[in-house]
């Protein structure tokens, strides 16, 4: 195609094709939301260190669940686009750069902090793929994990050891809730 919305219209049918294969990226919703739920689990099981290792890793799980899970739903292949192939990278690893806060929270105890870090990291990183997908979906689990996030963290006036299982449990089931939104649009 050539012309002066030539690629407009060639990012527009990349999204809209990725968004009809992957269902929206219900698959990444979903698996770190099933994420978050163990995280938070764990830290209700475990005590407060153990769940914020959790909340702090749970993403090495995620990442690999969401691949399987879109892989095994897709209706057809990713279409292919590097550019886009690796803005998708660049998102990803974008919130690696918040490990060494998380690193430094643990080491001073500050579990709640690594959980609400950790949280708001992943509500930022929602947000372009309202863009990505075509869907305000993402933009309501990203808002609802912020205001969430903002709560607990406001409440937790007494240290309450369940607060930090409160933000992951809260968080994976926003996520889920949002994984089943992106996959019925």
């Amino acid at each position: 195609m050539s012309g002066p919305n030539a690629s407009t219209t060639d990012v527009q049918d990349y999204l809209e094709a990725l968004a009809e294969v992957n269902h929206n990226g219900f698959g990444f919703l979903v698996a770190f939301g099933l994420t978050w739920l163990v995280a938070g689990v764990i830290w209700l099981r475990f005590g407060e260190r153990a769940g914020a290792y959790a909340a702090l890793f749970q993403g090495t799980v995620g990442v690999p669940l969401g691949l399987l899970l879109t892989s095994l739903t897709a209706t057809a292949g990713r279409p292919d686009d590097p550019s886009m192939n690796a803005l998708s990278i660049y998102l990803g690893a974008g919130q690696l750069l918040v490990l060494p806060l998380a690193i430094v929270l643990i080491v001073q105890h500050r579990y709640l902090a690594v959980a609400a870090v950790m949280a708001l990291v992943l509500a930022v990183h929602l947000v372009p793929y309202a863009w990505l997908y075509g869907t305000p979906a993402y933009l309501v689990v990203a808002a609802l994990v912020a205001v969430l996030t903002a709560t607990v963290v406001a409440i937790d006036l007494n240290r309450e050891r369940s607060h930090g299982a409160l933000l992951c449990v809260g968080s994976g089931a926003t996520l889920l809730l949002g994984g089943f939104a992106a996959f019925v649009l």
